[in-house]
């Protein structure tokens, strides 16, 4: 059974700890982030499948479900290109804005629970498959053009790459994680071993996002899984932390 980090627990994890840094300021420099663990990977000779970026603020402008339906009518006018959906599901309001293309899938989410809290939140996730790395640069236009459009703030980005090893020969695991700790020059914070899965979580200063736990800073998960003997190794790479299923 695949482990999953789901999206909420992803922005709960954030609110326990200091964020450091930004996407934006760090894509100043010569590579973004996306970027250096996209190249990381290719020198490790991984086979990338897809590549994701994801943010989420909170949008404290909707207390109740008539400015629920202001907001998404304004979000819907200002993504005039996107598929629209507005939709409940029990206790919880949705405006689902979806845009495919060829190489790029995006998905703008406004949710409004209806509960003690009533809280509100908008995010935003693009995801490329097949994409090779001289592509990267459409990819993050996309995304970056509507990040600077949908968020009042300037909200942590988690950036993801997944892909694929072909084993010819049955290495161990743990063997094969110490080797990507050593291309992303990473120190190991801890770590979950089982026999056919291996994450760990780490300290990287290939770029500034780090994320503040009570022991120290991390900002670089590596999740492994051997999907069948003698075949391939499925890799998760993601900073500050793994969004997606793995």
């Amino acid at each position: 059974m695949f482990k999953k980090i789901s999206v909420f627990l992803a922005i709960f994890i954030t609110g326990l700890f200091v964020y450091h840094g930004s996407y934006v300021s760090n894509a100043q420099n010569n590579e973004t982030t996306i970027e250096k663990i996209v190249h990381t990977l290719n020198k490790q000779h991984v086979s990338l499948t897809e590549v994701s970026l994801y943010a989420r603020e909170e949008v404290k402008a909707v207390t109740d479900q008539k400015t629920f339906y202001l907001q998404a009518k304004s979000i819907k006018s200002n993504f005039r290109g996107f598929k629209w959906e507005v939709k409940r599901e029990r206790d919880l309001w949705k405006a689902i804005g979806t845009r495919k293309s060829e190489d790029v899938n995006e998905v703008i989410l406004l949710t409004y629970a209806i509960d003690e809290h009533s809280n509100a939140y908008i995010s935003y996730h693009v995801t490329g498959q097949g994409l090779k790395e001289k592509n990267m640069t459409h990819f993050q236009n996309v995304f970056q053009t509507n990040y600077e459009k949908i968020f009042l703030s300037e909200p942590i980005i988690f950036s993801c790459a997944t892909g694929e090893i072909n084993d010819k020969m049955e290495s161990v695991l743990s063997v094969e994680i110490q080797d990507l700790l050593r291309a992303f020059n990473a120190k190991p914070v801890e770590s979950l071993v089982e026999e056919s899965f291996t994450s760990v979580s780490a300290y990287t200063g290939l770029w500034k996002e780090a994320l503040q736990t009570k022991k120290q800073e991390m900002n670089l998960q590596i999740a492994l899984r051997k999907t069948r003997m003698g075949g391939q190794t499925t890799i998760v790479v993601g900073t500050p932390i793994i969004t997606s299923e793995y």
